[in-house]
């Protein structure tokens, strides 16, 4: 009997309400994002799920991956990637890029992604670079929040990362 690929054995989909719980276990557990309270990420299942995505492990049911963006209310044709996170047993395997693509690809009316990244996630900044450059589209990076703006001083700046136009790498539709 062969074995199921990593590709065969993942499903991606939108969040519903019943799968904040795990969005929040999944940040808590991933021990690198900032964890919102659980009602956030109750709030982005339920209420903006069309900008989030999940990838689950069809043989286990477990969750494996996802992304929580929204769009910007003074730039609707902007997704905001809020986090993105993939469970360190699937990490390295390219689920983060396909979480990207999958959300771009149901999003049909966006032309660019945003994403703050502090300069020490170098995770991060990879994964944004990677996926730009396979979809052959640029970033453009400038300040967005110091350390200063942060209340106790201790929390990195994070700088805004523009992704796109991403009309322009899909073809016009």
């Amino acid at each position: 009997m062969m074995r199921a690929t990593l590709k065969e054995k993942l499903r991606y989909r939108t969040p519903c309400k019943s799968d904040g719980a795990k969005l929040w276990e999944m940040v808590r557990d991933s021990g690198k994002l900032d964890l919102n309270s659980s009602y956030f990420y109750l709030a982005m299942s339920h209420w903006f799920s069309e900008s989030c995505m999940l990838a689950e492990d069809i043989t286990t049911d477990q969750l494996v991956g996802m992304v929580i963006g929204f769009r910007k209310p003074s730039r609707p044709h902007t997704l905001f990637i809020w986090q993105i996170a993939v469970h360190e047993q699937y990490r390295g395997q390219g689920v983060a890029l396909k979480l990207l693509d999958q959300l771009a690809d149901q999003s049909t009316d966006i032309d660019y992604l945003e994403a703050t990244i502090s300069p020490s996630n170098h995770s991060s900044r990879r994964l944004f670079e990677k996926w730009a450059a396979a979809n052959n589209v640029d970033i453009v990076q400038s300040e967005c929040f110091g350390k200063a703006d942060f209340p106790d001083h201790v929390h990195e700046q994070e700088d805004l990362y523009l992704i796109g136009p991403l009309k322009e790498s899909k073809g016009e539709k």
